[in-house]
């Protein structure tokens, strides 16, 4: 057997291989230290929320009629200017009246020959009644006379009628708006033959008030409802590029729901005495449809979505992050409604919540760090 002699080199090298296994095994035995996550978190608020529900829809004019004349003829003179708004009632245009007007004159003086033969039938019958009843006049030829009168009066009413329609179409020679808009750019130039009926002229839509189409998902119709029962529902009208927002109100609601899109027709009605909006506006629609009391609301940049559905992350007392998953509610602003999972007063995370994970500990990085410690001071040796 073979002795191993330790000499004074080797007793060093074997005690600092000690003392570096004994270094390495306290290292690799403590937890390494935690690092805090810095967010940015904000209180969840508990208040009374207005139940918006946002569509999209356009808007349309309450009447659109085409103006076309009703008599034929030439256009003589034109009363207004393309895209005018006239009042009910406003001349529009004129066609050539002279041809209407002689008619008038055609049937007034059939008319006169008409009264001057019912006249005359009326004397023969008269002065034939005694003459009847002296039955110096037969019956027969009696008869013959009444007839001649009754032929007289039938004549006299008929061109009484035809005097009737002559004086209207003179007065259509005068076109009038019949309501009371805004007019489109003329289709028709003066000097052109305009037909009865064919022809059209231009277009007035009336814009006050102005009615909005659209449509929400079928989900809310019980909702809707309720609140269009309560009372009335107001609506909010934004145009596209247009910063304001115009009041409407709700007027009715479609009698059946679409089966290919699921969604029921809605029709609203705003007062438009300004001219603000105009037809065939594509408008968004904000309906007021009640309000929530008491609702826990949180900014909606703190809901994140996963395959589980909604959540977010809750600070604890112990400055840890809690996932929680939501059930959301309706939307204020940039708030959102949290039906479950969040209590009023808890923080959440609204900037940050990428990085983190059940139990992290985070950091509020709206508070300034805390200063450093000062280093402390080494007493100065004795004697200096």
């Amino acid at each position: 057997m073979k002795r191993i002699t330790f000499t004074a080199t080797t007793r060093g090298v074997v005690a600092l291989a000690a003392v570096a296994v004994m270094a390495g095994c306290g290292k690799h035995g403590a937890p390494p230290p935690k690092m805090a996550f810095p967010v940015r978190m904000t209180p969840a608020i508990q208040q009374d929320a207005p139940v918006l529900i946002k569509a999209f829809g356009t808007t349309k004019e309450r009447m659109s009629v085409d103006i076309v004349p009703q008599v034929s003829g030439q256009l003589m003179k034109t009363f207004i200017k393309d895209g005018a708004v006239v009042t009910n009632g406003q001349t529009l245009f004129l066609i050539d009246p002279r041809d209407y007007a002689a008619r008038v004159q055609q049937a007034e003086a059939a008319i006169a020959a008409d009264k001057a033969q019912f006249e005359l039938a009326r004397l023969t019958v008269e002065r034939n009644q005694p003459l009847l009843e002296k039955k110096l006049l037969s019956p027969e030829d009696f008869d013959t006379i009444k007839t001649k009168l009754a032929a007289a009066t039938a004549a006299l009413q008929a061109d009484e009628a035809a005097r009737a329609l002559a004086l209207l179409n003179l007065e259509r020679c005068t076109i009038t708006a019949p309501l009371a808009g805004v007019c489109s750019v003329r289709y028709a130039d003066d000097g052109n033959l305009v037909a009865a009926g064919a022809t059209r002229l231009v277009n007035i839509r009336s814009y006050d008030p102005l009615f909005v189409d659209f449509a929400v998902s079928e989900d809310y119709l019980p909702l809707i409802r309720s609140a269009l029962a309560a009372g009335p529902v107001k609506l909010e009208l934004q145009p596209r590029g247009d910063t304001n927002s115009y009041p409407a109100v709700l007027d009715v609601i479609d009698n059946a729901v679409s089966p290919l899109t699921g969604t029921i027709q809605l029709r609203g009605s705003a007062a438009n005495p300004d001219l603000k909006l105009w037809a065939q506006q594509f408008v968004t629609v904000r309906v007021q449809a009640g309000v929530v009391p008491g609702a826990v609301l949180v900014p909606e940049g703190a809901v994140q979505f996963g395959k589980q559905g909604s959540y977010l992350f809750v600070i604890t007392d112990k400055s840890t992050a809690d996932l929680r998953g939501v059930q959301l509610g309706v939307r204020v602003g940039d708030l959102v409604q949290v039906l479950s999972g969040v209590k009023a007063g808890e923080n959440v995370v609204v900037l940050g919540q990428l990085m983190l994970f059940p139990g992290a500990p985070v950091l509020d990085a709206s508070k300034p760090p805390p200063a450093p410690a000062a280093p402390e001071k080494k007493d100065a040796p004795a004697g200096k």
